[in-house]
């Protein structure tokens, strides 16, 4: 008897399979492609900003308690411009109280001795930079003011400008002699004396180890 093969599935061919069609995303325009960097370039700007408003509130709220309010006016100023609304409607109150403790006694300031006497106010109270204004005017007013010199000398000192401090200190000296030895003894002065070497050599000429 003849024997038929038998012809399987797996030999089957099997049938061509079909293209996948491939989705093509839809290209952006030019201007849709300058639409998006202008806008990821304003985030990155507002970032920024937003950045540098806190930066200049942290700074002026630690003048601010450090009673250096023209500073701190400044950069309270400067915060209420960024955006953050919150920080910026904060930040114009402060500078209000700022401005109205920098503006002056409400009496006019006339003479030398007018406005040295608030300028040491402002300097006890160490805002600094209205001191300085206020001692620099008595002193315009009144040249040879040595004690206007002295108190101007500590406070550059103060302020940072050794140069200024080390000069004022000499031209007190020079008309008052025994400003040195009240230089010596003032607190202040000696611990200025251990950061600025040029006033320490104009504290003690005769003894450079009194210190």
């Amino acid at each position: 008897m003849a024997i038929t093969k038998k012809t399987t599935s797996a030999s089957a061919p099997k049938p061509a399979k079909a293209p996948v069609a491939v989705r093509e995303l839809p290209k952006k325009s030019a201007a849709e492609v300058k639409a998006a960097a202008a806008a990821e370039a304003a985030v990155s700007q507002t970032r920024a900003a937003l950045q540098l408003q806190m930066k200049n509130w942290e700074k002026a709220v630690q003048l601010f308690s450090q009673k250096q309010f023209a500073q701190a006016r400044n950069l309270f100023t400067e915060a209420s411009g960024g955006p953050a609304a919150h920080i910026a409607d904060k930040a114009r109150s402060y500078a209000q109280i700022c401005e109205r403790k920098t503006s002056g006694p409400a009496v006019n300031l006339q003479t030398a001795d007018d406005h040295f006497n608030y300028g040491v106010e402002r300097l006890n109270a160490r805002d600094i930079d209205v001191a300085r204004h206020h001692l620099n005017t008595a002193l315009s007013l009144e040249p040879n003011g040595e004690h206007i010199l002295f108190t101007l000398a500590l406070c550059c000192g103060l302020a940072g400008d050794g140069a200024a401090s080390c000069e004022y200190l000499k031209r007190a000296i020079a008309l008052e002699p025994r400003n040195r030895i009240l230089a010596r003894q003032d607190p202040e002065f000696i611990a200025l004396a251990q950061q600025i070497p040029a006033l320490r050599s104009v504290l003690t000429p005769e003894n450079p180890e009194a210190f």
